[in-house]
Formats: C-alpha cells, sequence, structure tokens
C-alpha cells in the first residue's frame, strides 16, 4: 500500500495537479488537507471515475481534510473526539479494515505573540491525549498531515529569519518530541529513512525560485506506532503538487508499506 499525504490549499484552485497524480494511479490512499471547501461544495463530480473512495470533512474557506481510497473506507470521525473545535481539522477512519489513518491540519498558530497560538498549543495538547492510547495498539496507526511545526532547526531553511514564529516555536516542538523523539512511542517515518537529508515539504510563494533555491519548511509528516512501524517500507518526498502549473505550496510526503 502507498500512502500521500499532501496540503493542497484549496482543492478546487489546485485540482488540476491533484487530479495528474490521482490518474498516475501510483497511490492506493491520500490523505488531503486545507480543502477550503465545505462538503457540499466538494467537486466529487471530478473524482467519479477514478475508482477512489472519498470521505470529506470540510469547512468553507478555511481548513477541511478528506481521505481518498482505492480500498475501503470504515469508521470514519470527523473532528477530534471529546473536543469542540469550530475548525475543522481532524478526520481519522479504517483503510481496508486493516490501517488506521488518522489525517490532520494543526493550526498554524502564526507567531508566538498571537493570540492564535495559545490555541495551536491547546489543539496539540488535546491530539496527544488522543493519540496517547493508539500509541501502544496492536492495531497499525498511522498518523499523517500537515503539522505546522518545524520539529528541529535543521527543519527550517533559515532558523534566524523564523525566530518568533510558531513553526519553530520551543512549546510546540517540545509536544512534538513527545511523540517523536529519541525514545517516543511514534516514528517519524522520513526521518527514519532520511536521517541525514533536509526533507522540506514547504516551500512558500513569495521570493523567486524558492524550490530551486530551497528555502522551504518541513512541516509535513507520517508518524507510526509500533505496529505500523513494522508495516513501513520507504518514505519520500513527492515534489509534483509543488511544481505543478497551479501549485499548493506544499509537496506531498508519500509512505510505502509492506
Amino acid at each position: 500500500m502507498k500512502i500521500l499525504t499532501v496540503n493542497i490549499n484549496s482543492i478546487r484552485a489546485h485540482i488540476g495537479g491533484f487530479l495528474a497524480i490521482l490518474e498516475s494511479r501510483e497511490y492506493d490512499v491520500i490523505a488531503v488537507q486545507e480543502l477550503k471547501c465545505e462538503d457540499a461544495a466538494f467537486p466529487h463530480i471530478m473524482f467519479d471515475s477514478l475508482g477512489y473512495n472519498i470521505k470529506v470533512h470540510g469547512q468553507k474557506s478555511y481548513n477541511g481534510v478528506a481521505v481518498f481510497s482505492r480500498p475501503s473506507i470504515e469508521d470514519a470521525v470527523c473532528g477530534m473526539p471529546d473536543y469542540a473545535d469550530p475548525n475543522v481539522r481532524f478526520i481519522e477512519c479504517l483503510i481496508d479494515g486493516r490501517i488506521r489513518l488518522i489525517n490532520v491540519y494543526m493550526p498554524n498558530g502564526d507567531d508566538i505573540d498571537s493570540p492564535k497560538f495559545p490555541y495551536k498549543i491547546e489543539w496539540m495538547k488535546k491530539f496527544d491525549e488522543y493519540i496517547y492510547r493508539w500509541a501502544a495498539s496492536e492495531e497499525p496507526v498511522i498518523v499523517c498531515g500537515d503539522f505546522n511545526v518545524a520539529i528541529e532547526d535543521r527543519d527550517v531553511w533559515n532558523p534566524k529569519a523564523y525566530e518568533g514564529s510558531s513553526i519553530s516555536a520551543p512549546p510546540a516542538r517540545k509536544i512534538m518530541l513527545e511523540w517523536i523523539g529519541p525514545n517516543a512511542p511514534w516514528t517519524d517515518e522520513y526521518r527514519h529513512f532520511h536521517p541525514d537529508e533536509i526533507g522540506y515539504t514547504w516551500f512558500g510563494y513569495r521570493g523567486a525560485n524558492a524550490v530551486e533555491n530551497s528555502r522551504g519548511l518541513r512541516l509535513d509528516y507520517f508518524m507510526t506506532n509500533k505496529a505500523a512501524a513494522k508495516l513501513a517500507k520507504d518514505c519520500r518526498i513527492d515534489m509534483r503538487p509543488r511544481l505543478a502549473d497551479k501549485p499548493t505550496d506544499h509537496a506531498g510526503l508519500a509512505l510505502e508499506l509492506a
């Protein structure tokens, strides 16, 4: 099974490049973030002939998550359980009756002085409480999506330029290190397979040649519990979403399972 996670930054604005990836049939499952459309406006008709089961949890103009899967999708949960969040950032489902996939679009938080920053930290702490139950599960559990945190300075092309940003804020990094740091219960699959590579997955639109000049951030992740980590064969970056004619600002991140 091959799984792709990608922040699409508006499914309708960037549907061309996304369709090309679907039509390539390279991926069995695609987790999408930042749809920027409500359920009723989701362009299902564009995907009807491609053979994917689709679960959508949308929001008008902002946020939104979806899962595309050729295998079956069951037990979909829209919204993080036990957390009343007006923003649409979480969808969980069982893929092919055997893989639990949790797809998230974590809050950005702007900068550490922003009123949005406490919400970011609160969301991450609630998520930490939620995934605790899955860490030691015998069921393979995969968490993926746009985490909006660069966990180390090497995950930021210019760390000094991001001082004070929520992207590299110590409180956010501390929470993530509890998930995927040394001796943590989850595996950061990209780092597991590429311990010495940069691995940027976000390249902004501002400034010339951000991709060519490697001016990026590592914001997108696959985390696996021990049961899922045993199935992982490779994790790599797919640059096609960022290099499309009308690109999103994220590359895709792909996980291959046995």
